[in-house]
């Protein structure tokens, strides 16, 4: 190969950006911030949400039912009557503003209520 060209080649490159992105992230998690993103509610805040809205619709029917979040994620927990009641908590759950996910572990304490 010519010198020139040689040349040529080496000259055509140039180097990337200082801001450029690799697709490499070093630190901790890139998709949690110390800083609050505006609109968004944290974990406690919408604990409180779900709580909220499940005592509104069902009131007494919630003696034995936890609600945890995490990441936005919801989780419930205990115990309920029957299987259709264990649904409507899981969508009143779903259907609370910020929830992204609801993981149902609500167990049904009367078992003659399947399939209804």
């Amino acid at each position: 190969m010519s010198e020139s060209k040689r040349d040529e080649e080496e000259e055509s490159r140039k180097e990337p950006a200082k801001d450029y992105y690799t697709g490499y992230y070093f630190g901790g998690n890139p998709y949690i911030s110390d800083k609050d993103l505006p609109g968004r509610k944290n974990d406690e805040e919408l604990t409180d949400d779900v709580t909220q809205r499940l005592k509104r619709y069902y009131g007494s029917d919630l003696f034995e039912v936890d609600v945890h979040v995490v990441d936005s994620s919801v989780t419930l927990t205990g115990s309920v009557k029957t299987y259709k009641l264990k649904e409507e908590i899981g969508k009143q759950a779903w259907e609370t503003k910020g929830v992204v996910k609801v993981l149902n572990e609500l167990e049904v304490t009367d078992a003659s209520t399947a399939g209804l």
